[in-house]
């Protein structure tokens, strides 16, 4: 079989494989050779093409033969189906080719010469390779990344479908709290900051709620309700930053009005 697997190296090149991941079904003498059945391991990768027929020219000294055997494989596109051996018509009833002993195996090349089977070591490497088909394929190479988006503005939210993890943390001009310097994470307020927001905010509530009340006639209790609910937010601590980068985004809007 390993001379086999070197002789048709080039028409079955994974020949090698299939015979060692196979196993004798139907094991026959003709009384001129023998035939074996060969069952290959259904979960092997199937060849994609290959030759169908008898191929082969190996040969073998097997017993007491006067004259050497010849040894072929049955394929069928490029599958391993069976063994064949033919004796040129000596007599081979009497031969347990299971157990017989044989040597002097050989091959013939174009010009019908003997050739002994000494397969050179990189050729074997090469059948051997073909053998780890559970990993037929090189790993594809990782995509590059996408590259960073530049633009801003309107081209920025075209850019952002292709690459959504990406941000564009540059300034903005127009844009909203969450945008330009005040994107990153404010720093916690001071407890100072904190008490003077907190006086701001409920003396700001306060001539909001007296304007309301006073000129746009709106009902007391009504208007003194929505402060003081207003009030009550902007007391916490997520009230005062949302306070703080709301204050910032409208200084920020009029350095740019001035400029």
């Amino acid at each position: 079989m390993d001379a086999l697997a070197h002789d048709l190296r080039s028409e079955v090149p994974d020949l090698a494989g299939q015979f060692e991941e196979s196993r004798p079904s139907v094991r026959r003498n003709t009384g001129f050779g023998l035939f074996t059945e060969m069952i290959v391991d259904r979960s092997r990768p199937v060849p994609a093409s290959g030759p169908t027929g008898d191929l082969g020219s190996v040969h073998a000294m097997v017993g007491d033969l006067a004259d050497p055997i010849a040894f072929r494989v049955r394929v069928r596109q490029g599958v391993l189906l069976g063994l064949i051996g033919d004796s040129y018509g000596q007599d081979t009833r009497a031969i347990d080719f299971a157990s017989v002993p044989f040597d002097q195996v050989f091959t013939i090349d174009d010009q019908g010469r003997s050739v002994p089977f000494e397969p050179r070591p990189v050729e074997m490497r090469a059948l051997h390779a073909l053998q780890r088909h559970e990993d037929p394929f090189a790993e594809p190479e990782a995509p590059p990344p996408p590259p960073r988006l530049l633009n801003v503005g309107p081209l920025q939210k075209l850019q952002e479908p292709a690459a959504s993890a990406l941000v564009d943390n540059r300034p903005r001009r127009g844009a909203g709290p969450a945008a330009g310097e005040t994107a990153a994470a404010s720093p916690p307020l001071a407890e100072d900051e904190k008490t003077a927001l907190r006086v701001g905010v409920w003396f700001g509530l306060f001539v909001l709620a007296s304007v309301l009340v006073l000129i746009f006639e709106a009902p007391i209790p009504a208007a003194f309700a929505a402060a003081f609910v207003a009030g009550r937010f902007l007391q916490t601590d997520r009230g005062l930053d949302l306070l703080r980068r709301t204050m910032a985004s409208l200084q920020q809007a009029a350095r740019e009005r001035q400029a």
